[in-house]
């Protein structure tokens, strides 16, 4: 592929439409930076299209749908957001705080919940960080690379409330909240810190820290008993990743179902419409499977072929309607 004539081919949404972050990782100097690409599938898993991104230079991520079908990502300090109608990208808006954001979740109402990706003082200096080369972007006017903390916005987007809620330690020493998900009710939003073991939730009617809902034992963040990713289910139910498997929680927090992955590094879920389905990606391997919730079979897959070193699955997202 000649990068110097990139061309956008994404095409209008059209239900079941599937859409993946996978940045061009082509920095040298920066081994999670490159050009910001956003891939759309359609309902049969077969690439349609794609959009190069503006705004960032790393990982194109969290990618979410909202309630007018706008298409959400995120990339650095910039919030990106897709028409539907076009399948072309939005012009960047200013109304949203300069953060490193990773996932967002939107009320009946308008109103958005985002989730700060980043957050610690500088960049650590520790076996894991040291083992990436990622220049880091840094909040204005604070010089920190982030607060990680939930953000609520209107439906104009007008900033309304900064939700400082706890974090779990985890292994890099950087990331605050990686993965969030309203509750059906829209009274809480659900969280993790990836690799952290602390599955916990935010009254954002409130505004205070609510009991975890899981907190896995061990004393050790690198025994890989953790959570990663979260999605509730329209009926409350909440699915959660754990590494190189998927569980199905109740309301209470209880496992009620396991979903083995075989691999390991499953870092994204989406629901489908309907809640009978979800997709789950895999950030090592690139690639993306359909899953049927009730009976736990895989009915779909996507191998984009980006696998590590070349990782850079950041997001998923499908177009709401009949799947």
């Amino acid at each position: 592929m000649d990068i110097n004539k990139r061309e956008n081919s994404m095409q209008p949404f059209e239900p079941g439409d599937i859409f993946l972050g996978l940045t061009l990782l082509n920095d040298p100097e920066d081994d999670h930076a490159g050009l910001g690409r956003i891939v759309q599938y359609g309902r049969d898993m077969q690439p349609r299209g794609v959009l190069w991104t503006q705004g960032g230079e790393h990982f194109v991520g969290g990618l979410e749908f909202d309630r007018d079908g706008r298409l959400w990502a995120f990339n650095d300090l910039a919030v990106l957001q897709v028409d539907p109608a076009t399948g072309r990208q939005l012009p960047l808006s200013d109304r949203f705080l300069p953060r490193v954001y990773r996932s967002a979740s939107f009320a009946p109402d308008g109103r958005v919940f985002l989730g700060e990706h980043m957050k610690a003082e500088r960049r650590p200096d520790n076996e894991i960080a040291r083992r990436t080369t990622t220049r880091f972007p840094l909040v204005p006017g604070a010089g920190v690379l982030g607060f990680g903390f939930i953000y609520e916005y209107d439906a104009a987007w007008n900033h309304v409330r900064t939700f400082e809620c706890e974090t779990a330690p985890e292994m890099t020493g950087f990331k605050g909240v990686t993965h969030s998900t309203l509750h059906p009710s829209g009274e809480f939003v659900t969280y993790t810190t990836e690799t952290g073991k602390r599955i916990m939730r935010y009254d954002v009617i409130n505004d205070r820290q609510l009991p975890d809902l899981v907190t896995y034992p061990g004393d050790s963040v690198f025994d890989r008993v953790w959570a990663i990713a979260v999605k509730y289910l329209p009926d409350g139910r909440l699915l959660v990743t754990r590494g190189d498997f998927m569980e199905l929680l109740d309301e209470r927090g209880r496992a009620i179902r396991s979903y083995p992955l075989e691999t390991y590094g499953w870092s994204d879920i989406e629901v489908l419409a309907g809640g009978r389905e979800c997709l789950v990606s895999n950030i090592w391997e690139g690639t993306v499977v359909r899953l049927d919730v009730e009976s736990g079979e895989v009915t779909g897959m996507i191998d984009t072929g980006y696998s590590k070193p070349e990782r850079c699955l950041a997001g998923v997202a499908c177009f709401p309607g009949p799947y």
